[in-house]
């Protein structure tokens, strides 16, 4: 399970960079890129092992859409939580609350969150039964 919730952080990530990429050709998609794995692979995975946890007595639909949720909502705390504890962006974000949908980070991580979570869920599904296979046979020594 491990090794294929990293493997969905390396391609939510190189997935990210490929859309910016897409959107500006410059070289910050390569610092994005430096700022978004480490952050996939300290909160994400965590985040969403959470989410497999609560989830797992579910099937179907619900189960999918309530892993959904939680990596939604647990990506835009982690943006929205160093937000009200400064005091200069909270008396921004109270009195603008348009400043905070236009957030680049609060994009960038629904974007990576809603990526992560469909790489996950493909890579779960029967239908790459094989590949899941090759992944899991991958051993960390």
């Amino acid at each position: 399970m491990i090794i294929r919730k990293l493997v969905s952080a390396i391609v939510s990530c190189v997935l990210v960079m490929i859309i910016y990429f897409i959107i500006e050709q410059s070289g910050f998609v390569i610092l994005l890129g430096m700022y978004l794995l480490p952050i996939l692979l300290f909160y994400g995975i965590p985040a969403s092992i959470l989410s497999d946890f609560a989830t797992k007595k579910l099937r179907g639909v619900i189960c999918g859409v309530l892993a959904l949720l939680i990596h939604l909502i647990l990506a835009t705390l982690f943006i929205l939580i160093p937000i009200l504890f400064s005091e200069w962006e909270r008396n921004i974000l109270l009195s603008d609350i348009e400043s905070l949908l236009e957030n680049f980070f609060l994009y960038t991580a629904i974007l990576s969150s809603c990526l992560f979570w469909c790489i996950d869920e493909f890579l779960k599904s029967k239908r790459v039964k094989e590949i899941r296979k090759k992944i899991d046979a991958l051993k960390i020594y």
